[in-house]
């Protein structure tokens, strides 16, 4: 038991070192998050904007660092990553720090949960240790107490001895764990020191190159878009006013025309006034005639148009038809083209139910064979019955008579008158005789009657087994037409009834 217990506390202390030498690596990693001061700096970097086909060539500040951990890198890889989608605006410095704490936070609970695993593992190796050593020590504590002062056990000096001896080894186990838990939380307040010293230098940096160069950019920008704004302003001027001598200039060709039109006009009302209103009284009338006269025909025209569109709404509505119909085709083709993968499975359906009824059928079969066989060995022993019963009656009545003949002889071969009071005795015992034979009869006749009815149990069971029978074959053959009977594609598509 006590070499059970050194092995069991080594392979603990082993674990327990295991999980230490994993512990220092993740502390490791946690002093190593942040690098050292200078091992940062901002670079501008040259990216494509979404509209590659101008090519427009978009700068903004990011992120560099060399000789990274993978948690500052993929810190970085987000800081510049908001940088880019953040670029023309001012940075915030607290959505910085959270990208940064979020990742550290992350390796700080993964560590966390890990650095108290030795200590744990030293207890569980004393409480091993102690329940080894009692039951070796106390052995069944379940087993009844012997009532022989001579058998009784009792822990001797050296029982106590290697029960102590085991304790004192399992709590090496504890020490151990203890030692490496102290280890590893030191380990881990200075790699947490280290860490912090890094990260502030880090915040610092942000805090005093990145921020302020964003900003200055930001200015820069704005910068630029006022000279753009003034420039535009004076070009924008200075382009109206050249614009509007010019269109003056070119109007002075159409004062001349509007006065000459002006003239034009003022000599078509002269000459009005010299033929008179009278005739052009008349001759607006022969044009209202004449408007009237092609009245006709347009109304003939719009008849005809509004047929035309008659026409028109009448081919789209059969355009229209003609679509709903090839569709109805492309659905009909789509079906035709699933008609023999569902015969496929069709088949497979009565392949699967002709081998359900074969097997209801062999078990029908058998359940007739047995029922045919309980009734032939029913009948079977009622004939062994009633012929056993037959020969005890028949050689019951050949012993009466052979009696009766013995009884006979006796009296030809004696005096009858002599013995006639002896063999009274005889005769006066047959009543008694005659009663039991009837006795014995009728019990035979009892016996006979419970058989018959047990047959007659025996067969209305089977008769009510053959009516359940008929009554299952019914519900299968139903079941059967319901399957076998043709659906609603069968019998418009195909055909089937």
């Amino acid at each position: 038991m006590l070499l059970i217990e050194i092995v069991l506390v080594l392979a603990l202390v082993a674990w327990q070192a295991y999980v230490f030498w994993h512990n220092r690596q993740l502390t490791a990693r946690v002093q190593a998050m942040y690098p050292p001061a200078g091992a940062v700096a901002v670079q501008p970097i040259t990216y494509t904007a979404a509209n590659p086909e101008k090519n427009f060539a978009v700068q903004y500040d990011a992120l560099i660092t060399r000789d990274a951990s993978p948690e500052f890198g993929q810190i970085i890889a987000d800081t510049n990553e908001y940088l880019q989608n953040n670029r023309g605006a001012a940075a915030d410095f607290g959505i910085l720090k959270d990208i940064s704490e979020r990742h550290a936070e992350a390796l700080d609970e993964e560590i966390q949960a890990q650095i108290a695993t030795p200590l744990y593992l030293g207890l569980l190796g004393t409480f091993t240790g102690a329940i080894l050593g009692l039951v070796a020590l106390v052995g069944n504590p379940f087993a009844e107490a012997a009532a022989d002062p001579a058998l009784d056990t009792s822990f001797s000096n050296s029982d106590v001895q290697h029960f102590l001896g085991g304790v004192l080894i399992a709590m090496i186990g504890s020490l151990f764990g203890l030692a490496f838990t102290l280890a590893g939380n030191q380990l881990l307040k200075q790699a947490r020191a280290a860490r912090d010293r890094h990260k502030n230098a880090y915040y610092t940096y942000l805090q005093k190159a990145l921020l302020p160069k964003l900003n200055s950019d930001m200015q820069a920008g704005m910068a630029n878009l006022k000279s753009v704004l003034d420039t535009f302003n004076t070009d924008f001027f200075s382009q109206i006013q050249n614009d509007f001598f010019s269109k003056i200039h070119e109007f002075t060709p159409l004062i001349a025309s509007i006065t000459e039109n002006v003239s034009v006009q003022k000599r078509f009302l002269e000459q009005l006034e010299k033929i008179g209103y009278s005739e052009l009284a008349n001759a607006t009338i022969k044009v209202f005639d004449r408007v009237d006269e092609s009245a006709q025909t347009f109304e003939k025209f719009l008849g005809y148009q509004q047929a035309l569109n008659t026409t028109v709404t009448h081919s789209n509505e059969a355009a229209q038809s003609i679509g709903s119909l090839l569709n109805r085709l492309t659905a009909l083709e789509q079906g035709l083209a699933s008609v023999p993968q569902y015969l496929q499975q069709h088949d497979d359906a009565l392949r699967q139910q002709v081998a359900f009824f074969s097997q209801h059928g062999k078990l029908l079969a058998d359940l007739g064979a047995q029922v045919r066989q309980g009734v032939s060995e029913g009948v079977h022993r009622m004939d062994q019955e009633l012929d056993g019963r037959l020969r005890e009656l028949q050689q019951e009545a050949t012993e009466a008579h052979e009696q009766w003949q013995r009884h006979f002889r006796e009296l030809n071969h004696n005096n009858v008158y002599q013995k006639i009071t002896e063999y009274l005795n005889p005769f006066a015992q047959l009543p008694a005789q005659q009663q039991q034979l009837n006795v014995l009869q009728e019990r035979q006749a009892a016996l006979a009657a419970q058989a018959m009815q047990r047959m007659e149990a025996r067969l209305l069971a089977d008769a009510q087994i053959q009516q359940q029978l008929l009554q299952q074959v019914d519900r299968t053959n139903k079941v059967l037409e319901e399957i076998t009977r043709p659906n609603w594609f069968q019998r418009t598509v195909l055909g089937k009834k």
